[in-house]
């Protein structure tokens, strides 16, 4: 009886003795190899070629081949993730980042199927995870490790990947996908003198603890954290979600958040997107403050524009192709590509902060100092887009008159 094919999954082909072809990752495929173009230390890079090669071969169907439920022991993982990144994936508030989390679970999954979902696959998935360097570094050997609560987001992926599947191609048993425990958030926020700090080092000051003086960095640097004074400010003031911030336009779009600096409002979302069920995302109005803040960057960076079409044009460009700053937070007119990471983390040393620092803090803290002015609890949650009960159950300690009843009581 022949054995059943394990489906496409990534090997690594060794360089040959005459050197004359280095390792190479290839997708094996049945009797076929397919080349990636990927070297042995782009495990990524290949797993991405890996689900791109699952999804233009062939719109996944239950391998059974009959209309009825599928056994699990039949589905491939590598189907259940190629279904879910062609449907639900692609319509994600960040499918950037969805796609990232999918290739992660390819490498380990791929040659896999659903019936091999179990405890111990799990957290041998975790044990691997750990191990493994983060996405973004560019030293793999001295980066940071993904973390358990990483490697967890994933498995949640997969477990949504594997519903999605059966409400479409319903299996005769759904395997539980078992999540390392989830950590206890401390919901810790900067304190006025903290977020001082972090805000003097995205203007290009490194502050040195011993002794308790600040340098000013060479003008170069400055230059590279000036999307950094802005994402802290709008995080601070606004407590808009970090993943939301990179996308403000300058101008209405139905598909991105964007500022209207006439009313003086921040749109999170789009007015054809959809409004997520965990991640709201409602409008904002902009205070005083950062609205001086943001009119002043918004004509600079008209100012920029105008700048930018006179180059283009004495360089004999078209007119058509003049590049323009559409978006709040660039990078020498570039829009950011992915959410703040490296350059906040740099910022938050110079600060002399925690590296435990993270550009979610903006959020944390703009809930907080809310709470400590005393906010409305209904208001404070509009305002950040949480729902009351997290806001409360998260932040409510921070209140002055938090437990004000029970003080009095025992007085």
């Amino acid at each position: 009886m022949p054995r059943p094919t394990k489906g496409p999954r990534l090997f690594l082909r060794k360089a040959r003795p005459d050197k004359r072809q280095a390792s190479v990752w290839v997708i094996r495929d049945g009797t076929k190899e397919i080349g990636t173009g990927c070297g042995p230390s782009e495990v990524e890079a290949a797993g991405l070629k890996l689900a791109q090669y699952i999804q233009s071969k062939w719109t996944p169907q239950p391998a059974s081949g009959t209309n009825g439920p599928a056994d699990p022991s039949d589905v491939l993982i590598a189907d259940v993730i190629s279904l879910y990144a062609e449907g639900k994936a692609a319509k994600a508030p960040d499918p950037r980042a969805v796609r990232a989390r999918l290739s992660a679970l390819l490498e380990f999954w791929g040659d896999k199927t659903v019936a091999d979902i179990r405890r111990s696959s799990c957290e041998a998935y975790v044990a691997h995870r750990i191990l493994q360097p983060i996405k973004m570094a560019k030293d793999p050997a001295t980066a940071r490790r993904v973390t358990d609560q990483g490697a967890r987001r994933e498995l949640e992926d997969l477990s949504a990947a594997i519903g999605y599947w059966h409400d479409e191609h319903p299996l005769t048993r759904r395997p539980k996908v078992v999540l390392p425990p989830k950590a206890e958030s401390t919901r810790d926020a900067l304190s006025r003198s903290e977020a001082a700090r972090l805000l003097l080092a995205s203007m290009g000051w490194r502050y040195n603890p011993a002794t308790g003086k600040w340098k000013r960095l060479p003008k170069s640097s400055r230059l590279n954290r000036a999307h950094l004074r802005r994402f802290i400010l709008i995080g601070l003031y606004t407590g808009t979600r970090p993943g939301v911030i990179p996308k403000l336009l300058w101008s209405e779009s139905p598909t991105q958040a964007w500022v209207d600096l006439e009313e003086g409002i921040i749109y999170r979302r789009g007015k054809a997107e959809r409004e997520q069920r965990t991640k709201r995302r409602p409008l904002v109005m902009i205070p005083g403050r950062l609205l001086s803040h943001l009119r002043r960057w918004h004509d600079l960076d008209m100012a920029a524009n105008a700048q930018l079409r006179e180059n283009h044009l004495k360089a004999g460009g078209s007119p058509a192709t003049v590049p323009t700053i559409t978006s709040v937070l660039h990078h020498g007119g570039r829009p950011l590509a992915g959410r703040v990471r490296t350059g906040f983390e740099g910022a938050v040393r110079d600060a002399g902060l925690s590296e435990d620092v993270t550009p979610h803090w903006m959020r944390h803290t703009c809930a907080t100092w809310l709470m400590e002015r005393n906010v409305q609890t209904w208001e404070a949650a509009g305002y950040t887009g949480m729902s009351v009960k997290t806001l409360e159950d998260c932040y409510g300690h921070h209140r002055p008159n938090y437990q004000a009843n029970a003080r009095k009581a025992l007085r």
